[in-house]
């Protein structure tokens, strides 16, 4: 085993439209926007592996889970593919986001006209019960929300 991880700063999707995905993380899910860059050059390129790069990179946070960013990255060039992971599919990913209300979180998003992969769903932990949801994004990368604070069997949060 290695020594040297010691903290996760931050998780990244690639979208195909920043604006778009700012309207649908930032101003619809209300994540916080924390800065902006453009990245360029041999460096990026290097990294990514691919030749003349420019990717946009939008990093936000939720509102309760400061340093934890998840950076929306845009590749203006080389324009990637749309990917066809689904759920299940091994290497695909999704990111989960806490929700005080499930119930009427599934509500607004659903009158927004974002897209559910079902009803909101309950699981029973022996200790808690849990009630999550999978949804999409603008560009069909799954998200799941989960309400929380837990419902404890005990009655406590």
């Amino acid at each position: 085993m290695i020594s040297s991880i010691n903290v996760m700063d931050h998780i990244s999707v690639t979208v195909s439209d920043m604006e778009r995905s700012l309207a649908f993380y930032r101003d619809l899910l209300g994540m916080e926007q924390i800065e902006t860059h453009r990245l360029e050059g041999e460096t990026i390129s290097k990294m990514a592996g691919k030749d003349d790069v420019i990717m946009e990179v939008v990093r936000l946070q939720a509102p309760e889970t400061p340093g934890m960013l998840l950076d929306l990255q845009e590749y203006v060039k080389p324009e990637g593919k749309v990917s066809n992971g689904k759920l299940g599919d091994v290497g695909h990913s999704h990111i989960c986001f806490g929700v005080p209300d499930m119930a009427q979180a599934y509500q607004e998003l659903k009158a927004e006209g974002v897209k559910f992969v079902s009803e909101p769903v309950s699981f029973d932990l022996g200790w808690a019960v849990v009630h999550v949801v999978f949804f999409e994004d603008p560009d069909g990368y799954i998200l799941e929300l989960m309400q929380v604070p837990y419902e404890t069997k005990d009655g406590e949060h």
